[in-house]
């Protein structure tokens, strides 16, 4: 059973490096298979991550629009995707104003339809689009970390210390400003939700998902209700995977495993995490949630309001499980 990572499909290269930490392996779905951030590319070639395209169709036509949008955006609403909300389920930045005012006055006896949604369509447009925001947000809060710290580092200098005690390194600092990616959450996880049910060839019932955002897990628990299952405060991120590592990842999994596919309440021993003597300067904590009676698929089809959408057979999954991996 390979992860899911959810709701986005972009993630910058501490988030993977954070969850691989804790599960060997992800998969990332794409909403087009005409390109790939090429981070995402660099950590499928290692194994860490497995790249998913569930849809292939109008990929050009999607791209195209994408390229469209970002220079309609410098235009009109900058690089603000708050624009979206008000244009769902239509293609969320064609604006058709002139052209109903034109067909209005041409063709005033007739009713002229709006045409067909195409919800499928327009859940890929806005995760592409919503990727190279994050994408975008990501690489400026980046830039200001490192004036920032250049700042702190400049001014400790004036000071009574000509230099710091430990020099701020500028490289790969972690994001501390506003995250991108609760910006509209919602929405990304109803699109992400109608994207992932478009594959009836690599997901199956058993599905576990695994986010990196607090702000994921609070949402559904508020809309749709959860309950804790596993805590761990500390776990070491290894530039390498030893056997202390491997056998904290395959104690996890065997235990979510177990969580999955037994009645609730459960009657599996409350997981107990291994000790370690790595220290604790760079890891990460682990929280594990059950949604209890609910499979994956199910709970999929009600965020992207879909009941047409095919369920697979869950016999032996009963649950959805959801893991949160955050830095330290």
């Amino acid at each position: 059973m390979t992860p899911i990572y959810f709701p986005f499909t972009w993630a910058d290269a501490s988030t993977i490096q954070a969850i691989t930490t804790v599960f060997p392996k992800i998969a990332i779905y794409q909403p087009s298979d005409c390109w790939a951030p090429s981070l995402l590319q660099q950590f499928e070639q290692t194994g860490k991550i497995e790249i998913r395209v569930p849809v292939t169709e109008d990929s050009k036509k999607l791209e195209m629009m994408v390229a469209d949008y970002q220079n309609w955006a410098r235009l009109h609403q900058g690089s603000d995707l708050a624009f979206l909300k008000t244009r769902q389920p239509a293609t969320p930045f064609i604006d058709h104003l002139s052209s109903r005012i034109r067909s209005d006055i041409l063709h005033y006896q007739d009713s002229p339809t709006d045409p067909t949604p195409e919800p499928v369509f327009n859940a890929r447009l806005f995760l592409k689009i919503a990727a190279a925001y994050d994408s975008q947000q990501a690489e400026l809060n980046c830039d200001l970390a490192k004036i920032q710290n250049l700042e702190k580092r400049f001014m400790a200098a004036l000071g009574n210390n000509a230099e710091m005690e430990e020099p701020v390194p500028l490289g790969n600092l972690p994001l501390f400003q506003d995250d991108p990616g609760d910006f509209m959450l919602s929405e990304r996880l109803q699109a992400w939700s109608i994207l992932f049910l478009q594959d009836r060839r690599q997901r199956s019932a058993g599905d576990l998902w695994v986010t990196s955002r607090l702000s994921v897990v609070e949402w559904i628990r508020d809309e749709i209700g959860m309950e804790q299952v596993l805590e761990i405060n500390c776990i070491p991120i290894q530039k390498t995977i030893d056997d202390s590592t491997r056998f904290w990842q395959e104690s996890i999994m065997a235990y979510l495993s177990q969580l999955q596919a037994a009645p609730w309440p459960s009657a599996i021993k409350t997981f107990e995490p291994p000790s370690s003597e790595y220290a604790w300067e760079n890891a990460v904590s682990v929280k594990g949630f059950i949604i209890p009676n609910q499979t994956p698929d199910a709970l999929l089809q009600q965020m992207a309001a879909d009941k047409s959408a095919q369920v697979p057979d869950s016999d032996q999954f009963r649950h959805t499980l959801v893991v949160c991996v955050t830095p330290i």
